[in-house]
C-alpha cells in the first residue's frame, strides 16, 4: 500500500471507531463521566467537595468557620437534589440547629468525628414571623434540632433525601475528616 492510501485507511478506521455503536437499532449509552464540582459555590463562595452518601454523590459546600456556619442555607428557596452543605467544627460538641431564615425544609444528619451518623432530622420550613412580632419572640418559638451527642460535622440536604436514600443512624460516611478538621475554625 502506498503512503496516501495507508493514511486514508487509518483515518477511516479512526472515524469508524469513534462512531456510536448500535444494538438492535438503539444507541449504546456512554458510561457516565465523573464530574468534579467547581472549587467554589457561585452564590456562597464556599469551597465544595464531592461526598458519597447512600450510594450517590453529593456536591457539598463546606461551612468551616463561624460566619458561614451561622448563615448556612438560609435564604435559599431550593436545594438541588444532590447538593447540600457540610458544617465542619474544630472540636466535637453537642450541636443544635434551627431554621431561622430558611425558605425550604431541610434534612440534617449529625455526624461523629469518625464519620458515623448519630442523629437525623427532617427539619420543617419555619412559620412566618407574625406582624408586629418581636424578633426575640419569633426566635423563641422556632424549633431547635439538637445533635444530642458529641459530633464534629452536620450535613444538610434537600428535603426528602434521608428517606430517598434510606439513611439510618449508625451509617458510616466516608468524609475527609482530617482535611475538614484542618479547614475548620
Amino acid at each position: 500500500m502506498n503512503r496516501a492510501l495507508k493514511t486514508w485507511a487509518l483515518g477511516a478506521l479512526m472515524l469508524f471507531a469513534s462512531m456510536p455503536l448500535f444494538a438492535s437499532g438503539q444507541d449504546v449509552p456512554e458510561a457516565p463521566t465523573p464530574v468534579e464540582p467547581p472549587t467554589r459555590h457561585p452564590i456562597s463562595g464556599l469551597e465544595r467537595i464531592m461526598v458519597p452518601v447512600g450510594g450517590e454523590r453529593f456536591v457539598m459546600e463546606i461551612a468551616a468557620e463561624p460566619v458561614s456556619r451561622a448563615r448556612g442555607l438560609a435564604g435559599r428557596e431550593t436545594i438541588p437534589r444532590n447538593e447540600g452543605m457540610l458544617f465542619a467544627y474544630p472540636r466535637k460538641d453537642v450541636l443544635g440547629f434551627w431554621m431561622k431564615g430558611c425558605l425550604t425544609a431541610i434534612d440534617i444528619a449529625y455526624v461523629s468525628s469518625d464519620g458515623r451518623i448519630l442523629k437525623m432530622y427532617r427539619m420543617k420550613k419555619p412559620p412566618a414571623r407574625l406582624p408586629d412580632e418581636r424578633i426575640a419572640t419569633y426566635e423563641a418559638r422556632l424549633l431547635r434540632y439538637p445533635s444530642r451527642h458529641l459530633v464534629q460535622f452536620a450535613l444538610e440536604f434537600a428535603p426528602g433525601t434521608i428517606d430517598r436514600l434510606g439513611l439510618k443512624v449508625g451509617d458510616q460516611l466516608p468524609l475527609p475528616v482530617d482535611t475538614l478538621i484542618k479547614m475548620s475554625r
